[in-house]
């Protein structure tokens, strides 16, 4: 009989915590909650935490957000929107989130973070106190502050401004947290019994009754291994409909995946190798060949990397903003392993890698913004032939735009640091070639998104916003070929253009997404970064104006 009640008295001791802060009854151990009892709170936790073996139910099958996934995954991405990182305090995400189940504590474990500085101060805390717990948010009364935002949500979610949009996000974290502390979220994840066609046998209860064992397993310090395996293996065993069962047959791969972190390693090798290209004292001893495979080995680890994400998902790997990043830094990378074999030219190839190496960092240090999750796309995505080709190719032309930037941009911090210009017609060169091929790739890729378009909505063109801006940075790049070629920007000039052309990819690939957030492409919108963007094209306005000014200077 214990046993059958440990999961409901973990649950009641959690809402009795959370009705006593309700009315202000925030006491640990007890004292009222202070900056002591956040600390005991945190110490409790981690000790707690630390024994409960890491990967004991990772791969133990959770449903959430419209796909299967292991509850590695889900404890990573759980922890990640409540705290912005996928650890702390050296535990694992599954140690951590189990922990939080466990602890009588953890209502006053500060580790839900409140983003926007500015609701800080309005919340009452400090402006530098990024993290909170669940009791002091219940003493700043967010749940009834918030209420107008929500109905406002609800009537017009496009007049939410972006600081009431921070209050509903704080909110959420706020309402996961609670669902986690009295293990509703968890018992919601690994039922499936909704979902079942056909009934198994498999209940809420079967599910209640298979937590509270593992619970109890690893509260008492029993044979919780014996209880992991046998929670994995009933949630592993529940009926599930067609639609879900290759996810089942993954599990193992993706929470592989996740340790591995295979993107992230790539980009250091990408980068220390970057080093060695560049490094003037080693580049005249470099032979060709042994160019080809430094270029080449990251390149091998990165497909590997898209292999498993295609083969997790069952789709190409460009369905969100963190996912075409990962492909335009394959692409960079594999556009200049063809220039290098064409021309020999070494330095080219080192600032290549290195681009690679920061765009596929970049990718994964802002997981808040760019997602890296799997989750499944919308419908209209849902077309594998029409995915590989046109969002692909659109893509990958970025890549091409992204090699002509990056010489530019060179370019013009050697001519203001008074650097030797000699590189200057080489590196024109592989611009123009850059941009001749993207221009290619994204004209047929328009061409490709128009027939999908004719295929999917009836028209072939209807000055969607996606739409209208890849035409418009399509356009810049072909205008700068011809100005070229006319003899109107060579040399510098040309090399200096480039980036400004690029500002036109930049509002294709993230503006419309995360600015505009307007068009049918309603697949892609997200929000974040917005600062970080405006601060890289302020920053290439001013290279320009400068560069510009200081070679008309030289020259008069």
């Amino acid at each position: 009989m214990e046993n059958n009640h440990l999961c409901k008295s973990v649950m009641l001791a959690a809402l009795l915590l959370i009705s006593q802060m309700a009315l202000g009854q925030t006491t640990f151990l007890g004292q009222s909650f202070n900056e002591a009892s956040a600390s005991a709170a945190q110490e409790k936790l981690i000790t707690l935490a630390t024994g409960i073996p890491a990967d004991a139910i990772a791969t133990a099958a959770t449903q959430q957000g419209g796909r299967l996934k292991p509850f590695d995954t889900l404890a990573r991405e759980t922890l990640l929107f409540l705290t912005g990182k996928y650890t702390r305090w050296q535990l694992s995400s599954e140690q951590l989130y189990l922990g939080l189940l466990l602890s009588d504590s953890s209502p006053w474990l500060q580790l839900i973070e409140i983003r926007e500085p500015e609701l800080r101060t309005e919340l009452g805390f400090l402006k530098t106190q990024r993290l909170v717990s669940v009791a002091e948010l219940e003493s700043a009364h967010l749940a009834e502050r918030v209420q107008p935002f929500l109905q406002q949500q609800q009537e017009n979610s496009h007049s939410l401004t972006a600081l009431q949009k921070s209050w509903i996000e704080l909110y959420n974290q706020f309402s996961l947290m609670k669902a986690v502390l009295v293990g509703e979220h968890l018992i919601g994840a690994l039922d499936f019994s909704h979902l079942e066609a056909q009934h198994s046998g498999h209940t809420v209860e079967g599910t209640k009754q298979a937590v509270t064992t593992y619970l109890e397993a690893l509260r008492t310090g029993g044979s919780s291994t014996a209880a992991a395996d046998a929670l994995v293996t009933y949630s592993r065993s529940q009926d599930v409909p067609e639609l879900f069962q290759h996810s089942l047959k993954k599990l193992e791969t993706e929470v592989l995946f996740n340790k591995l972190s295979l993107f992230f390693w790539t980009s250091i090798l990408y980068l220390l190798l970057a080093s060695v290209l560049i490094a003037a004292p080693f580049v005249k001893k470099l032979d060709v060949n042994w160019v080809t495979v430094v270029l080449a080995v990251p390149l091998v680890l990165q497909v590997v990397g898209l292999g498993i994400r295609v083969y997790i998902t069952r789709f190409a790997p460009i369905t969100n903003m963190y996912a075409t990043m990962i492909w335009v830094s394959f692409g960079v990378n594999l556009f200049s392993l063809i220039l290098y074999r064409l021309y020999k030219n070494t330095l080219f190839s080192g600032i290549m890698l290195f681009t690679s190496g920061l765009v596929l960092l970049l990718a994964q240090s802002f997981p808040l913004v760019l997602s890296p999750d799997l989750d499944p796309i919308v419908a209209v995505l849902r077309s594998n032939f029409w995915l590989s080709t046109h969002v692909t190719t659109i893509t990958i032309s970025y890549a091409a735009f992204s090699i002509a930037m990056v010489l530019g941009n060179f370019t013009l911090v050697a001519s203001l640091l008074g650097k030797q210009n000699s590189f200057i017609a080489e590196f024109e060169h592989h611009a123009y070639r850059a941009i001749q091929l993207g221009c290619f790739l994204l004209t047929v890729g328009i061409i490709l998104g128009g027939i999908w378009a004719d295929y999917s909505w009836g028209r072939f063109w209807g000055w969607d916003p996606k739409e209208t801006w890849a035409l418009i940075a399509d356009l810049s790049f072909l205008a700068l070929l011809h100005s070229r070629f006319l003899g109107w920007a060579r040399g510098f000039v040309f090399l200096a253009l480039c980036p400004v052309a690029y500002l036109m990819v930049l509002m294709a690939w993230y503006g419309v997404n995360f600015i505009l957030a307007a068009g049918l492409h309603s697949y892609g919108f997200s929000s974040g970064g917005a600062m970080a963007v405006a601060i890289f094209v302020t920053l290439q306005l001013i290279l320009l104006g400068a560069g510009l000014t200081r070679v008309k200077f030289q020259r008069s």
